[in-house]
């Protein structure tokens, strides 16, 4: 619920923003329409008065001049406003969807400690009724799809494979030649992670051979 309740209120906030640009852009169109129509006026104006001295013709030429150069002036100050709107606008996007985001992780952190306790009692119910199992094990399955759909995958380290700190966790060492040292000698729990960040890093042993050319 509060999930769709983040998507909800990313989609007010992008109407809203939406809504905002819009009047925003008809108040700057409206603006540079009644500028424009007082420049007619004058120059309507002028043509009236056609026998004015040459004084007044220079003064209203100037006063011209100051008009443009003052709607000049609003429309690079419009444009600029309108930009940090924009960036404006983009950033609080941004803030909703890493918020969404943060929560799904949340859910299904929760989901995984759901779905490993769940494979261990699968492992452990060889001896229950075979009801119960088929029960478990549906769940299980259930809840694995679930976790797929939303993006999530394993990590399933190897056995002879170098150790990776960034998803694997060393849950124990053991001394032996029989892989590379430093390398996964068995997995304890498998990792998860969600579009290429990892949630949950696989438990696993690790090998240290032994320095026995040295003895």
């Amino acid at each position: 619920m509060r999930q769709a309740k983040n998507e909800k209120n990313l989609e007010e906030i992008k109407k809203e923003v939406d809504e905002r640009e819009r009047l925003g852009e008809n108040e700057i169109q409206g603006s540079e329409m009644r500028e424009e129509s007082e420049i007619e006026e004058i120059k309507e104006g002028q043509e009236r008065n056609g026998h004015a001295s040459g004084a007044e013709e220079e003064s209203e030429i100037d006063e011209t001049e100051m008009l443009k150069n003052e709607i000049r002036a609003l429309k690079e100050e419009n444009a600029r406003l309108r930009a940090e709107f924009i960036n404006y606008r983009n950033a609080l996007i941004r803030e909703s969807e890493e918020n969404s985001k943060r929560h799904k992780e949340k859910t299904i952190l929760k989901l995984i400690d759901v779905y490993d306790n769940l494979g261990r009692a699968l492992e452990n119910a060889e001896d229950s009724s075979e009801g119960l199992v088929s029960g478990i094990r549906l769940i299980h399955k259930s809840i694995e799809r679930l976790m797929l759909d939303e993006g999530l995958s394993l990590i399933l380290p190897e056995i002879g494979k170098p150790f990776d700190p960034f998803s694997h966790e060393v849950e124990e060492t053991v001394s032996s030649n029989d892989v590379s040292d430093m390398a996964v000698f068995g997995v304890v729990e498998s990792g998860y992670k969600m579009n290429g960040k990892v949630l949950k890093p696989a438990r696993v042993v690790v090998a240290v051979n032994n320095s026995s050319e040295f003895e």
